[in-house]
């Protein structure tokens, strides 16, 4: 429908790919993305301390910044 929108979700699909991490709805470049959950009980201790600059709302469901720069020089060729 709208040429933006389908960029943006490409953009998005790619940055996924590209950076092993998943972007919540209506995502835009330079929002926060979502890691995957921890592997290990000690993995998520360690990122619960914050050591990794992650925001994790809980052991399972942490997020960080990805700059919309960082993002479009890996993705735009």
């Amino acid at each position: 429908r709208n040429f933006d929108e389908l960029y943006r979700v490409v953009i998005a699909l790619q940055t996924a790919d590209t950076f092993s991490v998943a972007t919540p709805a209506d995502w835009q470049p330079g929002d926060d993305v979502i890691i995957s959950p921890a592997g290990s009980c000690g993995q998520a201790k360690e990122r619960m301390e914050g050591k990794d600059d992650l925001i994790c709302q809980d052991w399972f469901f942490c997020s960080k910044k990805l700059d919309k720069e960082k993002v479009l020089k890996s993705i735009i060729k």
